[in-house]
Order: structure tokens, then C-alpha cells, then sequence
């Protein structure tokens, strides 16, 4: 594929990094409002409005190119403390909903926001080649036996499956398809550990011994290959081998990591 047919896809990546940005801006202006309020009078106000705009802030950042943990921040949120500064506690129902709908749009809004990423990388000929390799063809094919479908239900599973969202930019899947498909997934991920810290009354450090759990195990997952990587180091062999569609899709995963980190 020429890098000229890969810029033609009709994506107006400027206009929406800088949405993207002022969303941000506003979100931290919002928080900062809200800690002065609440160093100026102790206002219940001060204290909702910095929490929602700081939950929404570090959600709207976490994604594969910042791949900060989220099942700690939604559980936190959704406590008994954090209810009380909200003005909620004692209504479950409406803490759940609360935490689930902000969570989901705010990670709805990171996912699209790597959506452009992708597509700036697709656009740089060498990440483009991947599209020409036989895993890639085969993924495709049954990716688009139902793509909204497997979005959600991969938006959903509490597993890192980050190719699927690079799989759907990569066949220019609509961007407004894939946001709802990222929130309908995300929304019954979270409300579901929102109801599970509602029922069990967890507390900040059960929530942090929890994620810290979490992170020990995804870091057993990863240390061998951590490992291998930096005994093995980087090789043409590797390269050769994503190009002619033999490399997995984790070494694909690999491949665009290392084109980021060049951008």
C-alpha cells in the first residue's frame, strides 16, 4: 500500500487532537475550580466537581499508549468515602450510574482518541506493510463478520485485548460505531465493579490491594517476554518476519509500540 492511498481516509486528525486537547483543558479548569472551592469554603459542590473532573481526566487518558490501570480509580470512586464527598451515599443505584456513565464516556473518548493515533501511525508506510501480512487478511475476515458486537464484548472482557481496537481502525470501522461500541462495553465492565465495591463495602486499601494484585499478575504474564526481549534485543529477523506475516499478534502489538516510540 502506497503512503499516499493510507493518507486518503478521510480523517481530520489536527481538528480532533486539538478538540481532544481543549476537552482536557476543561476538565482540569473544572477540577481546579473545584479545589478551590473546597479550600475556600469546604464546599460539597468543590469537592463533586473535582472528583467527577479528575476521574473523567485520568479516564479520558488511559488507553494502549498510556496504559495506566482503571479498575482501582472506578472502584474508589464508587466507594462508601468517595459517596459521602459526593453527596451520595445511600444511593446505590445512582452512585453505579454515575460511576459506569462517566467512566465509559471518559474511556470511550481515550479508545477514539487512540483511534486517530492508529491512523497517523497507518498513515507512515512501514506500520501500513501490516496490513499486507496473512494474520492481518485472516483477523479481518472475522472481524467483519460483526464488528460492533465483538467491540463491545472485547470492550467489556477484563483482558487486555488491544488488537481488537487496532483491528477495527484499521479497516476504518466508523469512529461513532466504535465509540458506543467502547462505552456499551466499558459501561457493564465498571458498573459491575462499582456493584461489587457497593456490596462488599470495600475500602481504599482493600481497592488498592486489589489493583496491586491485578498489576502482579499482568506483570508475571509479561516479565518472560521482558525478559527474552532484552537478552534477545531488537533484530531484522523480528521486522522481516511482521512484514511477511509470520509474527504474532503480539509481536505485531510490538511493532507498532516501536513505531510510537519513534513518532
Amino acid at each position: 500500500m502506497g503512503e499516499k492511498a493510507a493518507i486518503n481516509d478521510g480523517v481530520n486528525l489536527r481538528a480532533w487532537f486539538a478538540g481532544f486537547l481543549l476537552w482536557l483543558i476543561g476538565l482540569t479548569a473544572a477540577a481546579s475550580w473545584g479545589l478551590a472551592e473546597i479550600d475556600g469554603n469546604g464546599s460539597g459542590m468543590g469537592w463533586a466537581v473535582w472528583i467527577l473532573a479528575g476521574y473523567a481526566f485520568y479516564m479520558s487518558l488511559c488507553c494502549t499508549f498510556f496504559p495506566a490501570p482503571t479498575t482501582w480509580v472506578v472502584m474508589l470512586v464508587a466507594s462508601d468515602m468517595v459517596a459521602a464527598q459526593l453527596g451520595l451515599e445511600g444511593h446505590g443505584l445512582e452512585r453505579l450510574i454515575v460511576v459506569s456513565t462517566i467512566g465509559a464516556a471518559a474511556t470511550g473518548l481515550a479508545n477514539l482518541n487512540e483511534y486517530h493515533v492508529f491512523v497517523y501511525l497507518l498513515r507512515k508506510r512501514r506500520v501500513a506493510k501490516v496490513r499486507d501480512t496473512r494474520l492481518y487478511r485472516t483477523a479481518d475476515a472475522w472481524f467483519r463478520t460483526n464488528p460492533f458486537w465483538i467491540l463491545t464484548l472485547f470492550s467489556f472482557l477484563p483482558i487486555p485485548v488491544d488488537v481488537i481496537r487496532w483491528l477495527a481502525i484499521s479497516t476504518r470501522y466508523s469512529r461513532w460505531l466504535f465509540f458506543l461500541a467502547s462505552v456499551a462495553g466499558r459501561w457493564f465492565r465498571y458498573a459491575i465493579w462499582a456493584v461489587a465495591t457497593l456490596g462488599l463495602h470495600l475500602e481504599t486499601w482493600h481497592i488498592l490491594a486489589l489493583q496491586a494484585g491485578l498489576v502482579a499478575v499482568a506483570l508475571v504474564r509479561i516479565a518472560p517476554r521482558m525478559i527474552r526481549r532484552i537478552r534477545g534485543g531488537g533484530n531484522a529477523a523480528t521486522d522481516q518476519a511482521l512484514v511477511e506475516g509470520e509474527a504474532s499478534t503480539d509481536k505485531e502489538a510490538q511493532f507498532v509500540a516501536r513505531e510510537v516510540g519513534g513518532a
